[in-house]
């Protein structure tokens, strides 16, 4: 089955406590080889400094390679987790909204599923036409029913 994406966004925050490399790192392990993550800088609450890591994958090859990066990448029952949840994670802005455990990420190059914490942020545009979220969603469940794509070739 093909992707049903048209795009991915994916952001973290690093802590003035955290190490930017080891973070960086866990970012790689799901971001396609010729995608590189973007740097800024931005100022906490309290004036502590943080680093703000987001790379953005458009192109249908990058897009699979994302996915397949994740999908090997996740512990045990990520993709059960996949198959029960992933479509009450859509958005009314067609957008499937995904927290990976980032701590867990640089301690254990796995992924793990998370909804409190610090995180991955992964947003997935969904290709909904028209946009709306009763669609987005109808292409999640297809796509779930086909296994999530994984080893499809497509």
């Amino acid at each position: 089955m093909e992707l049903p994406f048209k795009s991915v966004a994916i952001s973290t925050i690093v802590h003035a406590t955290e190490s930017e490399e080891k973070i960086r790192q866990a970012m790689r392990t799901i971001l396609p080889d010729e995608v590189e993550s973007e740097r800024s800088e931005a100022e906490g609450h309290y004036g502590d400094p943080k680093i703000i890591l987001s790379a953005d994958v458009e192109r249908r090859p990058h897009l699979r390679e994302f996915w397949d990066k994740l999908l090997k990448k996740l512990d045990e029952g990520g993709r059960e987790w996949l198959s029960r949840k992933a479509i009450n994670r859509v958005g009314d802005d067609c957008r499937l909204y995904l927290r990976l455990d980032k701590q867990h990420a640089v301690q254990n190059d796995q992924l793990r599923f998370t909804d409190t914490g610090d995180v991955l942020h992964v947003r997935i545009n969904i290709s909904a036409y028209p946009a709306k979220k009763e669609i987005a969603v109808e292409k999640m469940k297809d796509f779930i029913e086909t296994g999530l794509g994984y080893g499809r070739g497509n």
